[in-house]
């Protein structure tokens, strides 16, 4: 990057509390801006700790007896591809039978790369998406695979539309419980840090409380990644946050943080 065009992420110090596997693209695009990202993976994905239903839906999703395959996140297909891999079985006809749909580009991009054909791609959140299912939901056979964290209101949505709904755990979001030593000192002096999801602010807030983090300085900008993250933020965490990117695309998370430091504050759009 030559200077004339030098970004303003340039000489940041970005921490990024998403698991580690995930946190590689972000932290890749951010260094080739000059910043400087810390990895702090305040949650984990582990497998679900029994996996009798997520075995027997994957057996269901093989023998086509879905209409309707629906992936809130890339670890929900993740999850799926490693366990389907794990049990031998072969999904290849039913990824061309079932219709997916997929929360965000993100997720529908892993999913298209891993075979499935999503044919509907929610720009908000998983309730969103389904709002727009909903139509041609009722009598449909529904594979809903998800977090150990996820809420009932997904399921919920879909009963109400007429659904037969599988919804299954395939992974569980686990707070962590060891860090770094390394980059908890880096977060402290952190120019912007980037929550992810609801399960890594609450997380984050839970070390805060038990002494292993400090809170977040007045001068470290706070992003949302999505705006179910925003809320918890606010309303549950009671933290600030001054900037939003609406789903955890790197080039909407870089446009985002740029923005931020271009504008040179904190605290502007946390009311």
């Amino acid at each position: 990057m030559t200077e004339h065009t030098k970004s303003s992420l340039a000489g940041k110090h970005i921490v990024i509390t998403r698991p580690v596997d995930l946190s590689q693209p972000i932290a890749d695009v951010l260094r080739s801006h000059g910043a400087t990202p810390i990895l702090l993976p305040v949650v984990h994905i582990e497998p679900p700790h029994d996996y009798h239903q997520l075995d027997d839906a994957l057996r269901d999703l093989q023998q086509e007896k879905f209409d309707w395959l629906i992936f809130g996140s890339q670890n929900a297909v993740t999850a799926v591809l490693d366990r389907a891999k794990t049990l031998g079985l072969d999904l290849r006809e039913a990824i061309h039978s079932v219709r997916v749909a997929a929360v965000g580009k993100v997720t529908a991009a892993v999913a298209q790369r891993a075979g499935f054909q999503v044919t509907r791609i929610g720009r908000g959140t998983g309730a969103d998406l389904i709002s727009e299912l909903a139509p041609e939901m009722h009598a449909k056979h529904v594979f809903l695979p998800r977090s150990d964290r996820a809420g009932a209101a997904h399921f919920a949505q879909l009963h109400q539309a007429g659904a037969h709904v599988r919804e299954v755990v395939a992974y569980r979001t686990v707070p962590s419980e060891a860090l770094d030593p390394r980059s908890i000192a880096a977060s402290e002096e952190a120019d912007a840090i980037l929550f992810f999801s609801p399960s890594a602010v609450h997380a984050f807030a839970a070390l805060v409380r038990s002494g292993v983090l400090s809170a977040v300085r007045e001068t470290t900008g706070i992003g949302a990644i999505g705006p179910v993250t925003r809320e918890n933020l606010l309303k549950e965490a009671r933290m600030r946050c001054d900037f939003q990117a609406h789903e955890p695309a790197v080039d909407q998370v870089v446009a985002a943080l740029s923005e931020f430091f271009e504008k040179g504050r904190v605290g502007a759009s946390s009311r």
